[in-house]
């Protein structure tokens, strides 16, 4: 099978492309430019040049032909100013979870098999099976790298079109395979969260959103300092508040109507056990069914919670947890799954 390999210069995508070789597929590799590196205040020998250097050499390595695609325009008007759009509305975006379906599989893909490709492969710790004749996403082996929660957009006709090499394997087995094949990339870190911000979230959003000082305020209505401007923070924050109390406060809530940042030093109240989700998707076609093996999962680095019911409403679901959890926070992902399969999501609008 020819098979495109997504290469992002790192090592979970170098050791895909090693293991579709090793099975004798005609394989090669493929790198996004999806951001300029001076735009985004990246030096020339890091950020993406980097990264399309770094796959260059692995392909060169494998005896591989290597592509660079450039999809920026598409990147920066779809991901980018979303992220920016959001942070304005007082909400905490993840642009992963939206730059994967549009741009991963999308626009990469769409490019990938105009090159020639019956398939792309990504360096995913996931898993694709079929259930009840659909293809579904599963949880990774190595539960620690499992990166399922950020696909919970993919479609069927994007799924039909992927392999997923390496979800079987650990993180420190995938570093063997490439110290055995001497790989140039086998010591590499692996990347941060969002490709395109370097430093601080805040220092990116200034010039970029309009954002006023308003009132922080107590639950109780008592004003007890100033914000900088409501896109600078976000549900459960503690540290940069820089406001004198008796104890540790914690962001509750961004008022964006009256500019106020709602804040509590009483860590539970961040507790909370219902919420609404939208702009949904569900990868089979089907809304869940609630059931002892349903849970959601609210951040990519917590863990999943039973679910007590679903309720359908206008665009969307609320959803009512069997127990509370700390900080749900409005424009993050909203996870299902049914034991270790993942059933889709929405994004949380309000708690």
């Amino acid at each position: 099978m020819k098979i495109a390999v997504a290469m992002s210069g790192g090592v979970d995508s170098s050791v895909a492309a090693v293991l579709l070789k090793n099975e004798g597929h005609e394989i090669f590799g493929v790198t996004m430019r999806h951001f300029d590196n001076a735009k985004y205040g990246f030096a020339d020998d890091v950020g993406i040049n980097l990264a399309i250097s770094d796959a260059r050499r692995v392909c060169e390595k494998l005896g591989i032909k290597h592509y660079v695609i450039d999809v920026s325009s598409d990147f920066e008007k779809i991901v980018v100013n979303d992220f920016i759009s959001e942070y304005e509305k007082g909400e905490t975006p993840n642009p992963c979870t939206l730059c994967n379906p549009t741009i991963k599989w999308g626009v990469f893909l769409k490019k990938a098999l105009d090159l020639g490709a019956e398939k792309i492969a990504t360096g995913h710790y996931v898993k694709v099976k079929t259930k009840d004749g659909k293809f579904m996403i599963y949880r990774a082996s190595d539960a620690i790298r499992d990166q399922s929660y950020m696909l919970w957009r993919l479609n069927q006709k994007q799924l039909s079109s992927t392999i997923f090499p390496i979800a079987e394997f650990s993180k420190d087995e995938i570093r063997k395979i490439a110290r055995d094949y001497n790989l140039p990339v086998h010591d590499k870190n692996d990347s941060q969260e969002v490709c395109f911000i370097k430093g601080k979230y805040e220092d990116f959003l200034k010039g970029k959103i309009s954002a006023k000082s308003g009132d922080i305020v107590l639950a109780n209505g008592k004003i007890i300092g100033r914000h900088k401007g409501l896109p600078f923070y976000t549900v459960g924050q503690r540290k940069g508040l820089n406001t004198p109390w008796r104890s540790p406060l914690y962001v509750q809530k961004l008022d964006v109507k009256n500019n106020q940042l709602i804040v509590t030093d009483n860590p539970d109240d961040l507790l909370e056990n219902r919420f609404v989700i939208k702009e949904t998707n569900w990868i089979s076609g089907k809304i869940p069914q609630v059931s002892d093996d349903l849970s959601v999962q609210i951040r990519y680095n917590s863990k999943s919670v039973p679910v007590k019911k679903l309720t359908e409403i206008s665009g969307g679901l609320e959803v009512l947890l069997k127990k509370s959890v700390r900080a749900i926070t409005p424009g993050q992902s909203a996870v299902f799954y049914e034991k270790d399969c993942l059933l889709g999501g929405g994004i949380i609008k309000k708690i």
